[in-house]
């Protein structure tokens, strides 16, 4: 288990039960040692900086009592913002009806970059899209990485 899944799995129903989702956790590659939470409000999904103060708060407090946290990091908690990550299935169904920009681990039609606008999910983790007039048809497990296009 990596460290984003451990932090993910100490945090995740505490912050719920705090009135927050969890949308992300990624460890920063570049060599500081901050781990980064993007989190939102149930109620109107969206985040200001006094529930930032409140859930880092919070969650420095549990994984430092977790005796199963046993790497020492900062933490930085962050709105998703306008151009949010899409990263569990659910996020596409909410979604639905919106323009992303999609990087895939996989090609397909001989691309790996696509903007396209959200259809719906198919049977067997299938997600729905439209480019160019033209509808998609691409496996969840193929999306390396999914955002929102802001709509200004």
């Amino acid at each position: 288990m990596g460290i984003e899944e451990q932090v993910l799995n100490i945090l995740d129903i505490p912050i719920k039960e705090m009135g927050y989702n969890i949308v992300c956790i990624k460890k920063d590659t570049f060599g500081s040692q901050n781990m980064q939470i993007m989190a939102e409000r149930i109620k109107d999904q969206n985040l200001d900086i006094s529930d930032c103060v409140k859930i880092s708060k919070f969650a420095s407090v549990l994984l430092e009592n977790d005796e199963s946290v046993t790497f020492d990091f900062g933490l930085e908690i962050s709105s998703p913002g306008v151009d949010r990550p899409l990263i569990r299935l659910e996020d596409y169904s909410r979604f639905m009806g919106c323009k992303v920009k999609i990087l895939l681990n996989k090609e397909i039609n001989d691309k790996k970059k696509l903007s396209a606008l959200i259809l719906g999910i198919k049977k067997n983790n299938i997600i729905e899209v439209e480019i160019d007039d033209k509808n998609l048809l691409i496996p969840f497990d193929y999306i390396k990485e999914c955002r929102l296009i802001p709509q200004l």
